[in-house]
């Protein structure tokens, strides 16, 4: 099993990134949105005591900027969605399509150590971190190559921060998700009271491979 420390390895964060982009690309065309399964990985946390003691949900996580550009993207995003507000908001599309391909259009904008969410419902994930700060999360999907489909599958174990509202981190990811609040792929929430964020600690190749043997 492979492990890299500390960081998301690249072929993990490549995959991330144009899974993203190949999304938006998708929604600017109007597309039908489907399983967005580099924003939805499965997340574990634990409950001592518990008879199953590993609690499992689907969160939706993104990826960062390096610190010293999250004011200036989180600028970026809260401008576009203040503009967005003031016309029908699928016509609104293409301003937020560029303001999110700004981050995007280079992988090096992104702070390949951390990772970002927000808390929706606080329910048991939010009790359990409160108690036991640390979380695996496991990614699941596949990318269309000129070899054919290829699967990818890695676990991120993290360190977790709950972040309270005003924190730099909160307010990018507040700003992220906000422009996208209406479409179809999102269920509209009012508030979100906290945020996560994850600290990678080390990351385990999970990919499968065949094992039929090689002809000459």
């Amino acid at each position: 099993m492979k492990q890299t420390l500390h960081k998301i390895p690249t072929k993990c964060l490549d995959w991330l990134v144009s899974s993203r982009i190949e999304f938006f690309h998708s929604m600017r065309n109007g597309h039908p949105e489907k399983f967005f399964a580099a924003h939805l990985p499965v997340m574990a946390t634990w409950s001592e005591g518990s008879p199953f003691p590993v609690n499992m949900t689907v969160k939706g996580l993104g990826l960062l900027p390096e610190q010293e550009q999250l004011q200036n993207f989180t600028d970026i995003f809260e401008s576009v969605i203040t503009e967005a507000r003031s016309m029908p908001w699928k016509e609104s599309i293409p301003q937020r399509m560029k303001a999110m391909s700004k981050l995007y259009s280079d992988v090096n904008n992104f702070d390949s150590t951390v990772l970002g969410g927000l808390e929706i419902f606080g329910g048991k994930a939010l009790e359990n971190l409160r108690k036991n700060p640390y979380a695996s999360l496991l990614y699941v999907g596949m990318t269309h190559t000129d070899k054919g489909i290829q699967y990818i599958s890695f676990q991120v174990n993290s360190k977790v921060t709950i972040l309270e509202k005003g924190n730099p981190y909160y307010n990018f990811l507040l700003a992220s998700r906000k422009l996208f609040e209406f479409d179809r792929f999102h269920l509209y929430q009012p508030d979100y009271p906290f945020g996560y964020l994850f600290q990678v600690i080390d990351v385990n190749d999970k990919s499968p491979w065949s094992k039929k043997p090689c002809r000459e």
